[in-house]
């Protein structure tokens, strides 16, 4: 993204250098000076100029070979000679299972033998995404089950289009809808809780370029088109097979390319935000957060007693021993609230926790074991 105060996260959650910038890319066509919102269509050139590269560069042999299976395993339980015959519309759950001959059925295995695969893959590179990742495809699916629910009682869908048929269907599309924009509103605010995080400044200047090297618009836009292709993707395949006496195999044809399509997109997907934002990061909405930030502080153990002074002028000072026999005092770094544990780090800097406190009242400088008080033990 962008040199600011500590540069950008790579992929092992450190900030480091990037191999190039956003704001070295233009567009290929510049729309600004057509029309006023051309702008836009600019920003959205570069940004996804800037991603797809910065894929290409960074991608390892596992990324790709994660994406040739996820490919394999669509065009395995989308191409078979069930699938294009329609087999027995007349057998359906165990019965039609065991009529299915021996080589359909052990290509249908292995083609789920190979989307489990992809996602555990999924799974593994994509630490801070992963259960986002697996929620997205379980919303590919459900725009399936949601195209079956439509083509059941009209074959012709979105032809003779009957609402009363439509309800359970528009449900299931509707609740993905809802998921699918919390999961946009959580990468952009996890986004913004980043740029206050690692880029803040005084200059606004410099933190409105951070933003702008930060941004997800791009991103934003290849989320919109895979939820579009998987959901064109649903319709063509599950048309094909509920009426392919009038649509013959053109229908299969804009499946498996709307399939195929949103593969690399559903990683580009993945893969991003956590290039953006490092794998020590927690994607949730800020409200999320918070709620969670309140419980933990609710949570923590209270101290046993808070009645530690200095040993030159006897002020009481801010150390406190809690159940578990830990020692904590106020974190050293200026600015930060939070306390620290004797042995450890600030939770929220990061800094170590110092052996030694300067009195706030007298300014002597001493052991911190020498401001506790002398309690008994049992």
């Amino acid at each position: 993204m962008s040199e600011g105060v500590a540069g950008e996260m790579n992929a092992d959650g450190d900030h480091g250098e990037m191999p190039f910038r956003l704001r070295d890319f233009d567009p290929y066509f510049s729309f600004a000076s057509i029309h006023r919102f051309g702008k836009t269509i600019d920003v959205l050139q570069t940004q996804l100029m800037f991603t797809t590269r910065l894929a290409l560069h960074e991608w390892e042999r596992k990324h790709w070979i994660t994406m040739a299976v996820g490919a394999i395993a669509f065009l395995l339980g989308s191409l078979s000679t069930e699938v294009m015959s329609g087999g027995d519309p007349m057998q359906i759950g165990t019965e039609g299972i065991q009529s299915l001959s021996g080589v359909v059925f052990l290509q249908m295995l292995i083609s789920m033998i190979l989307w489990v695969w992809f996602a555990v893959q999924i799974w593994s590179m994509f630490p801070i995404m992963r259960t986002n990742a697996i929620w997205l495809l379980v919303f590919w699916n459900c725009f399936v089950l949601a195209q079956i629910l439509y083509h059941q009682a009209n074959p012709n869908f979105p032809q003779n289009l009957v609402l009363s048929d439509t309800m359970m269907g528009t449900l299931i599309v509707l609740m993905v809808f809802f998921f699918i924009y919390f999961f946009w509103k959580a990468v952009l605010e996890t986004r913004d809780l980043h740029i206050e995080e690692y880029h803040l400044h005084e200059d606004v200047r410099l933190m409105e370029m951070e933003m702008a090297e930060h941004s997800l618009m791009g991103w934003g836009f290849m989320l919109v088109s895979w939820t579009g292709s998987t959901m064109f993707s649903a319709w063509a395949g599950t048309h094909f097979v509920a009426d392919r006496l009038d649509v013959g195999t053109f229908t299969l044809v804009l499946h498996l390319m709307a399939g195929l399509v949103s593969i690399p997109i559903f990683m580009l997907v993945i893969w991003y935000p956590q290039r953006m934002l490092g794998q020590d990061t927690v994607v949730q909405v800020r409200a999320a957060l918070l709620a969670n930030q309140e419980l933990s502080d609710s949570s923590q153990e209270p101290s046993v007693h808070s009645d530690s002074t200095c040993p030159e002028c006897e002020a009481p000072v801010a150390i406190t021993r809690n159940k578990s026999g830990e020692i904590q005092l106020p974190c050293p770094t200026e600015g930060c609230s939070k306390t620290c544990t004797i042995g450890g780090t600030c939770s929220s800097c990061k800094a170590a926790a110092p052996t030694r406190y300067d009195c706030p009242s007298c300014g002597i400088n001493a052991p911190v074991m020498d401001f506790l008080s002398d309690v008994e033990a049992w």
